[in-house]
C-alpha cells in the first residue's frame, strides 16, 4: 500500500491557520495537506498561495488537493465561477494537481432543491465546464465528489460524468454517499477508473434527527462519527481501491465538534492500520 494520508480539514482544536496544519502534518509524519478555502485561503490571494507553498517546501509538507466550498447555482453564480476560477491559479502556485469544489453545497435539505432538480443540475454543468477548462489551462485538474443530493449517487453522479463532456476526475468521499441513501462499494465499482483522490469518514445514519445531521434521500438522518464506529465499510473499501491499484491520496475529514488533539491520533493510528501503510 503506497496511498498516503493527508489532512483535509484544520486538524487541530484552535488552529487558525494553515501554517498550524502543515506543522501538524509534519509532526505527524504525514507528507501532504489538503487545503480550503478558509484561514489565509479565505480569497484566492496568489502571493499568499507563494508564502505558503515556500512554507509547506521547507517543512516537505505537499498540497494533495485544493477545495472550494461554493453554490454555483446561485443569483451570484457568474461572481463565484470567477472566483472558483481563481481558486484553480492558487491551486497551482500551491503544486496541487487537483481543484475539488462543490457544486450545490449550501442547501442541506432535500427539499429545497428537488424542485430546481433539472435547472441546478444543467447550472452546475455548464459551471464545471467553464470552470475544468480554467483550470486545465493552468496545469491543474478538476474533481467532484459524491456530495448533495443532485450531484450524488451512482445513476446521478454517472450521468453528470457522461453530460459534462470533460476529462474530470472523482473524489469518493466515503460518507458523503449516504446523502444520496446509498452505500460506497457500489460508487467505487462504478467509477473507479476516474477515481484520483478519496475523502475518509464515518457515519451513522438514524431515523430521527436528533441534531445536527444532514438529511437524506431516503429520509433518514446523517451523522458524522469517529472513524470506526459508523457504517461506512472501511475496510472492503480500501481493499476494491488499493486492488484496483489506487496510489492517491486519502485525506481525513475531521469532525467540526472535535475539541481533543487525542482524537486526531486516534484518527491517524486507525488510518495506519486500515491502509496497511
Amino acid at each position: 500500500m503506497k496511498s498516503k494520508i493527508a489532512f483535509y480539514t484544520p486538524p487541530l482544536p484552535g488552529m487558525q491557520s494553515y501554517r498550524e496544519t502543515i506543522d501538524a502534518a509534519a509532526e505527524y509524519g504525514l507528507t501532504a495537506v489538503e487545503g480550503l478555502n478558509a484561514f489565509e485561503f479565505a480569497t484566492p490571494d496568489l502571493d499568499v498561495a507563494r508564502e505558503m507553498r515556500a512554507y509547506a517546501d521547507s517543512k516537505n509538507i505537499k498540497f494533495s488537493c485544493f477545495s472550494v466550498f461554493c453554490n454555483l447555482v446561485g443569483e451570484d453564480a457568474d461572481e463565484v465561477i470567477e472566483t472558483v476560477k481563481a481558486y484553480a491559479d492558487v491551486a497551482a502556485i500551491l503544486g496541487s494537481p487537483y481543484l475539488h469544489h462543490t457544486i450545490v453545497c449550501e442547501y442541506l435539505n432535500p427539499d429545497a432543491i428537488l424542485p430546481h432538480k433539472e435547472e441546478y443540475f444543467q447550472k452546475g454543468i455548464r459551471a464545471v465546464r467553464e470552470i475544468y477548462d480554467y483550470a486545465k489551462e493552468r496545469g491543474v485538474k478538476t474533481i467532484y465528489e459524491d456530495q448533495g443530493y443532485l450531484f450524488n449517487g451512482v445513476e446521478n453522479f454517472g450521468r453528470f460524468l457522461k453530460e459534462v463532456d470533460r476529462d474530470v476526475g472523482v473524489v469518493a468521499d466515503f460518507g458523503n454517499i449516504a446523502q444520496a441513501g446509498e452505500d460506497i462499494i457500489p460508487f467505487l465499482k462504478a467509477f473507479m477508473p476516474h477515481i484520483c483522490h478519496v475523502h475518509i469518514k464515518d457515519v451513522l445514519m438514524k431515523p430521527e434527527n436528533e441534531g445536527p445531521a444532514l438529511k437524506t434521500l431516503d429520509d433518514r438522518y446523517m451523522y458524522e462519527v469517529k472513524l470506526g464506529t459508523g457504517e461506512v465499510p472501511m475496510s472492503e473499501a480500501v481493499a476494491l481501491l488499493d486492488n484496483a491499484g489506487y496510489r492517491g491520496c486519502y485525506a481525513l475529514e475531521t469532525r467540526g465538534e472535535t475539541d481533543d488533539a487525542s482524537e486526531i491520533t486516534e484518527m491517524l493510528r486507525y488510518t495506519t492500520a486500515l491502509l496497511g501503510a
